[in-house]
């Protein structure tokens, strides 16, 4: 399974990295990942036509979209609209960051990891 992480680098500038999550074991409901830390879990629902200008994200975050249709703009310069079953790996925690819009009402859940 293949997520996209948004990663800080050295120059100030967010980018985004496919990362695959691999399979560590088989179960009779299909193929798992490992275990990944989690600290804590939000529920979001959101509006159309919202816009939160550039930002980095507030701790290490996976968000999970269920509903809707989010774009997210690195300021690195690669724009990526993310759909219902997509999963953004937020770590950008430094830097210039990333602007996010909401293209559509929608639903996410965001597992935060610290």
């Amino acid at each position: 399974m293949k997520i996209i992480k948004l990663v800080a680098r050295d120059d100030g500038l967010s980018y985004f990295e496919e990362f695959d999550c691999g399979h560590a074991s088989k179960h009779p409901l299909g193929m798992y990942s490992k275990k990944f830390s989690t600290k804590g879990v939000q529920f979001r629902d959101f509006e159309a036509g919202a816009t939160f200008d550039w930002h980095n994200a507030p701790q290490p975050q996976y968000i999970i979209y269920l509903e809707g249709k989010v774009e997210v703009k690195a300021s690195g310069g690669e724009t990526k609209v993310f759909n219902p079953g997509e999963v953004l790996f937020a770590t950008d925690l430094t830097g210039k960051g990333h602007i996010t819009t909401t293209l559509t009402k929608g639903r996410s859940v965001v597992v935060t990891t610290q």
